[in-house]
């Protein structure tokens, strides 16, 4: 009897929670998928909402399973929200959107995972390696404000330093801390993935645009060593990084290559296939 009774009035409770839970307005951020997240007596909930909306927001809830927005949140009323929450110091690495990725200012907060990027939601008028003050709500990082605390003078000088491309190795200025230093090596590795990025996309475009393949590259002080696949040959050449025009063509052009780039190239030696001139793999 004693379990039965529990479990009655722990339903009861339950009941009870989501009657007070519908009968009132919430604050919740909101990431423009149409879902917001709450908790009710403990349990983390998922609304759906039909409104367009990104940010902070006060909601009315509709059912267990549904919202809508009812006006964005006030100033006042997210700085209360994001107060509740544990603080947590981040220096920023990388821009994506509204989030931005971010490495612990102090690796020895024990009330956090080990030391690893973390993305922090609704950044506002912040830069590159920027110190700032989030709140953790125990699946997502939310930006306060700015952390006064930090020297600005630091974040400039690794912004300057980014915009060079110094190595992570080469940083030379005192008073950087270790998470400083961290944050930069991050942010370093993931602008050179990028650039990889786009390099590879700039080759596979052009070489796709004349019906070749991309199957390889390696970057040179002055240009790409490229693999190229043509009607299932392969070949290899050296191109300029500024305007992609052929350095060394691999085939006879007579010392006619620097007036070919890699898209035009693709039917020289297309043609080259077809004539004998290189031989078949």
């Amino acid at each position: 009897m004693t379990t039965s009774r529990n479990v009655r009035d722990l339903l009861n409770r339950l009941a009870a929670e989501e009657a007070r839970f519908l009968a009132a307005d919430f604050l919740a951020p909101m990431l423009g998928a149409g879902v917001v997240h709450v908790r009710i007596a403990g349990i983390v909930c998922r609304l759906r909402v039909e409104d367009n909306f990104s940010g902070w927001g006060v909601f009315r809830p509709t059912s267990t399973a549904t919202a809508r927005l009812v006006r964005p949140a006030t100033l006042v009323e997210r700085r209360l929200y994001l107060e509740a929450l544990p603080l947590r110091r981040l220096i920023l690495c990388r821009a994506e959107r509204r989030c931005w990725l971010a490495w612990p200012a102090h690796h020895g907060d024990h009330r956090f995972q080990d030391a690893t990027v973390v993305p922090v939601r609704f950044v506002e008028e912040a830069q590159f390696f920027d110190s700032v003050a989030a709140r953790w709500d125990g699946a997502q990082c939310w930006f306060e404000s700015l952390d006064e605390r930090a020297d600005p003078s630091a974040a400039v000088y690794l912004r300057e330093s980014l915009r060079h491309m110094t190595p992570p190795e080469q940083i030379r200025r005192r008073g950087l801390t270790a998470e400083q230093r961290a944050a930069y090596a991050v942010a370093h590795a993931l602008r050179l993935e990028a650039e990889r990025d786009r390099t590879e996309e700039r080759l596979r475009a052009a070489l796709a645009h004349a019906g070749g393949e991309l199957t390889g590259y390696l970057e040179r002080e002055d240009g790409y060593r490229v693999e190229l696949q043509i009607d299932g040959q392969r070949h290899v050449s050296l191109v300029a990084k500024d305007d992609l025009s052929i350095q060394l063509a691999g085939i006879c052009l007579s010392g006619e290559d620097r007036h070919f780039d890699l898209q035009s190239l693709v039917g020289v030696l297309r043609e080259a296939h077809r004539e004998g001139i290189l031989p078949e793999d």
